[in-house]
C-alpha cells in the first residue's frame, strides 16, 4: 500500500530565553511564513507514534543531514531536498557504516505549504522552533493507520537544553512518545554520497557480475578436481 505521509517543517525562529509567561502549545505550533531555509541541516532528535520506530532509529541511525537547494534553470517554487542517512551496519567504506542519499522535490503552494509527490506524497508548513533549526511533523497512512512523526533539525550539532526543552514541549503538546537523539560527536555521511538508486544499481550490476562468473568458477573447479585426480595415476602409469 502506497504510504502517504505529511510533513509539517517548523522551522526558523529564535526561542527566548525568558517568557513572560508559559507558552501554550497554540504558541508553539504557530505557523510561519517561509524563510531562510536552504543549506544543510543536521538531524537532532525524532519521536514517533509509529510502532517500533524508536527502536528501529536507536539500533540503526549512525546519523543524519538533509541540504535543501534551488534546482538551477526551474521556477522559483521549487525546492530540492537531499537527505543523508548514516546506519550503523559494517560497510566498507572509510567511515565505517553505511550511507544513503534520497533525493526529493517540493512545490511551494503559498508562504508557508510545500508538497512533494516523490519519493511519497508530502505536504510541508513552517512552524515554531530555535533560530538556527527546523522541525519537520511528518504524518503518513500505513496499512489503514496514521502515523506520526516530529523531527528536529538544526545548522549545529549541539544544540542547548533550553532550545531542546522547547522541542520537548512541542512533541508533548502533540502527545506524541519522548524523542530519540543521536550522538552528535558521529560523523556525517559525505555529500558525495550517490542516491539510493545509483547505489541499488551498481549493487545489481555487481550481481550480475558476479552470477556471470559462475560457469568459469566451475570449470576451474572441475578441472582443479579433474588433476587431482588423474595426476597419480600420470606418475605411476607414466
Amino acid at each position: 500500500m502506497l504510504a502517504v505521509c505529511v510533513t509539517v517543517v517548523l522551522g526558523l525562529l529564535s526561542v527566548s530565553g525568558s517568557q513572560a509567561a508559559p507558552l501554550t502549545c497554540e504558541d508553539l505550533l504557530r505557523p510561519l511564513e517561509l524563510s531562510s531555509t536552504l543549506g544543510k541541516w543536521v538531524y537532532i532528535a525524532e519521536s514517533s507514534d509509529r510502532p517500533f520506530w524508536e527502536q528501529i532509529l536507536y539500533t540503526l541511525l549512525h546519523s543524519a543531514w538533509i541540504e535543501v537547494s534551488v534546482p538551477v534553470s526551474t521556477q522559483n517554487n521549487i525546492l530540492d531536498i537531499a537527505q543523508f542517512y548514516g546506519f550503523g551496519i559494517p560497510h566498507q567504506n572509510a567511515f565505517g557504516f553505511g550511507c544513503s542519499r534520497i533525493d526529493s522535490n517540493f512545490t511551494l503552494h503559498d508562504n508557508s505549504t510545500w508538497t512533494s509527490v516523490i519519493p511519497i506524497p508530502v505536504t510541508e508548513v513552517l512552524l515554531t522552533t530555535c533560530s538556527d533549526c527546523l522541525l519537520t511533523l511528518e504524518r503518513w497512512d500505513e496499512d489503514g493507520k496514521t502515523y506520526t512523526s516530529l523531527t528536529l533539525y538544526s545548522r549545529r550539532r549541539e544544540l542547548t537544553a533550553t532550545e531542546l526543552d522547547f522541542y520537548k514541549k512541542q512533541v508533548d503538546c502533540l502527545s506524541l512518545p519522548p524523542a530519540m537523539f543521536v550522538d552528535p560527536q558521529k560523523d556525517l555521511c559525505p555529500d558525495t554520497t550517490p542516491p539510493i538508486e545509483d547505489q541499488i544499481a551498481k549493487e545489481v550490476e555487481n550481481a550480475v557480475e558476479v552470477i556471470s562468473e559462475i560457469p568459469r568458477m566451475l570449470r576451474n573447479t572441475f578441472e582443479q578436481l579433474k588433476n587431482s585426480v588423474y595426476q597419480p595415476f600420470s606418475d605411476i602409469f607414466g
